[in-house]
């Protein structure tokens, strides 16, 4: 519930503080406020609610997480009800606040609602409005999977997609108003009229087909970050650090290890985790992973026994960001693990990451 009262509050925000900016504050701002009101207002919720729901705030982007393997159904269509609700709320909240002056009338001022033809902004017809939605969705949601996804900079995902919005704004508002979103379409709509509402349909058809036309690219490999493999040649300073920790933490393991035999030629019962990887030796198989943590929240891995900064950091790069993922593990694919971890292999079965990942998972 959490994540659903998240996605309700940063859409409610993004329609009252975009729309608002238009209808109480457009002459005096123009049209680059307006831009930057809808952009800089994405911005703060990410950084507010971002780390409880991936802050999506728009339903075309749930169901572009969707597509791109980032997010199940289920769990989708919980946020766009949130979504929507939330659009509509603050459309409501709007229209009273406007309301308040004698100079206001919805038929004349409007509430932010997106539209096209004869009458309305730039008057540009309904292909270029529909060609508009999908392409600018398309591009949003690229920047979005991108600056999500394995290897981006997070601290500064925020602010790509916001100032990726203000863009779009730039360039689209003569056009459509613009969407890329059908909650902020949704919410003004149901409180401006039927020639509004008749025009719906394309402010949520052409959003959700270039948002999920951008997932479908990412899952297909086509935008993939470099392998871990790929970005080992790389002699950035960033890379180097991560690379001196790690063998830093490998030489400490077998420093450890050491003085264990020392001590004692006999080993400790396994537990039952780590007897089947022991046990095992059939093929390994590489356990399936994901190009980004699912809702672009990861698991806080360091919570396994065994799992340092250094080695979040070489697990995501495999695909593995939750508890639930390691928990699931095979024998054949807890071997996989074990051996490509390097300079830590038969860290998964010696700390027994499957019991301990299987009570954080159940703990969530």
């Amino acid at each position: 519930m959490n994540k659903q009262v998240a996605e309700f509050i940063g859409t409610f925000t993004l329609v009252l503080f975009g729309c608002g900016a238009a209808v109480i504050a457009g002459g005096d701002i123009g049209l680059t406020g307006i831009s930057f009101a809808f952009g800089l207002a994405l911005i703060g919720m990410a950084y507010g609610i971002g780390a409880v729901s991936g802050c999506h705030i728009n339903p075309a982007v749930s169901l572009g997480m969707v597509a791109a393997g980032r997010m199940e159904m289920p769990e989708a269509i919980k946020y766009i009800i949130a979504q929507i609700a939330g659009a509509i709320v603050a459309a409501l909240v709007l229209l009273i606040i406007a309301n308040g002056t004698a100079d206001y009338t919805v038929a004349e001022n409007g509430l932010g609602q997106n539209g096209w033809g004869e009458g309305y902004l730039g008057e540009y017809g309904i292909v270029s409005a529909f060609v508009f939605e999908v392409v600018a969705t398309f591009l949003f949601m690229v920047v979005i999977l991108g600056a999500t996804g394995a290897g981006a900079p997070a601290a500064i995902a925020g602010l790509a997609i916001g100032l990726a919005l203000v863009v779009i704004h730039l360039v689209g508002i003569n056009v459509t108003g613009v969407s890329v979103n059908p909650a902020r379409s949704i919410g003004p709509a149901l409180f401006s009229g039927w020639w509004s509402i008749a025009q719906l349909p394309l402010f949520i058809i052409a959003p959700v087909l270039g948002a999920v036309g951008a997932g479908l690219m990412f899952k297909s490999g086509l935008l993939d970050a470099p392998s871990g493999e790929d970005s080992a040649s790389d002699n950035s300073a960033v890379l180097r650090a991560e690379r001196d920790a790690l063998e830093m933490e490998r030489d400490q393991l077998f420093a450890d290890l050491a003085a264990c035999r020392s001590k004692s030629n006999a080993t400790p019962p396994a537990t039952s985790g780590a007897a089947e990887s022991a046990a095992f030796t059939g093929q390994a198989t590489k356990p399936e992973g994901l190009s980004a943590p699912r809702g672009g929240v990861a698991d806080d891995l360091k919570e396994i026994n065994g799992v340092g900064p250094a080695m979040e950091k070489l697990l995501h790069s495999l695909g593995y960001y939750h508890f639930d993922q390691v928990a699931a593990w095979e024998p054949a694919e807890i071997a996989w693990v074990d051996d490509n971890l390097e300079g830590f292999k038969g860290r998964a079965t010696r700390d027994n990451w499957i019991f301990q990942a299987k009570a954080l998972a159940d703990r969530k």
